[in-house]
């Protein structure tokens, strides 16, 4: 997971800067300038305590960028991945921080430039909806505007205008999450005077979640819903206080896989491990208790946002204003809730 960290805790001289040391004449004196004025960055260590992704953003001057005019943007400056991290999403995570980072800015623009030679990093950024705008020098220049979302990507639905949800949304719902899993898989959604405990999984790296629901009976959840994390307290007292919606998602897409105790269309468990990959908190044992419940299924999110320490809105908030009147599976929220309670969290 991603710490924000002072550039002068990185240590040049780890072997995962080299091929930036390569690829750009005169990094080792960028970085020692960095480290001087108290620059930091979103970086994330292995258990020995190596780098293992780095991303640094920064506000540019107004300034022309390769084909692009002056205009006021953030810049990601730096990016980079380990080989060895392949598959703990490091990549998706750290895009996703750079872009909340750039929802809290009042730029409209965000870029960053790349190599032609790095495929991979191209193929992500192009499906977080950065689009290809020239070159600058050998490089080419990629950018990403809030004036011009796409919210019509059909291959993971509003990844290309992630973080932001679709204006356009007509319910809201409820995703109810016990603390442990909560504070695992939505891992940047903190509370005050709260300890939450992070594990090192791959969930809590990326912005694309998979909750895996066995209710009583038929819920109704569907693509577009915006989703509110509603994490459930551990504690024994005060719980309508310390109960909060925290995060809010984006449903990008609902499976069923038994209902009334039956399998649906001839899947099978295989399909449901195939279907949930590592974007749950669950380990091999909970699957399958989970699968052997009368009803499954699985709902992806996108994590759109979190409200951070101090904003989150309680059940006792929710509860009196009309929003919590129900079970949290059955209810559906209309837009206008839906806004007064992003409103509450800022």
């Amino acid at each position: 997971m991603y710490r924000e960290v002072g550039f002068s805790e990185c240590d040049i001289a780890d072997g995962f800067f080299d091929s930036l040391k390569d690829d750009y004449p005169g990094f080792e004196k960028w970085f020692d300038s960095k480290s001087k004025s108290s620059a930091t960055a979103f970086v994330s260590k292995d258990d020995a305590g190596y780098i293992e992704a780095f991303v640094y953003v920064k506000n540019e001057e107004c300034e022309v960028v390769g084909d692009l005019p002056a205009e006021p943007r953030m810049k990601i400056g730096t990016i980079k991945i380990s080989h060895e991290s392949e598959g703990t999403r490091l990549g998706e995570g750290g895009i996703g921080l750079a872009l909340w980072k750039w929802q809290r800015s009042p730029m409209n623009q965000i870029y960053l430039t790349v190599f032609p030679k790095q495929k991979k990093l191209i193929g992500l950024i192009e499906r977080y909806g950065f689009v290809w705008k020239g070159d600058k020098g050998g490089e080419r220049v990629y950018l990403k505007d809030k004036r011009e979302l796409d919210y019509s990507d059909k291959e993971i639905p509003w990844l290309k205008s992630f973080p932001y949800l679709d204006p356009d949304f007509k319910r809201g719902v409820y995703i109810p999450i016990k603390a442990v899993f909560h504070d695992n898989m939505f891992a940047y959604s903190e509370l005050s005077n709260t300890e939450q405990k992070t594990d090192p999984l791959p969930v809590a790296n990326g912005v694309m979640k998979v909750y895996i629901a066995t209710p009583n009976e038929h819920i109704d959840y569907r693509p577009k819903d915006v989703a509110l994390v509603y994490r459930i307290t551990d504690s024994e007292t005060n719980k309508t206080y310390l109960s909060a919606v925290t995060s809010f998602c984006t449903v990008t897409g609902v499976e069923w896989f038994k209902k009334g105790g039956n399998l649906l269309d001839g899947k099978n468990y295989e399909d449901f491990v195939r279907s949930v990959g590592n974007k749950t908190v669950y380990g091999d044992e909970e699957l399958k208790e989970s699968f052997n419940q009368k009803n499954v299924c699985t709902i992806s999110l996108l994590y759109n946002g979190y409200f951070g320490k101090g904003r989150n809105v309680n059940h006792m908030w929710l509860k009196r204003n009309g929003f919590f009147e129900d079970h949290p599976y059955k209810i559906v929220l209309e837009p206008n809730q839906v806004r007064s309670i992003l409103k509450e969290g800022g």
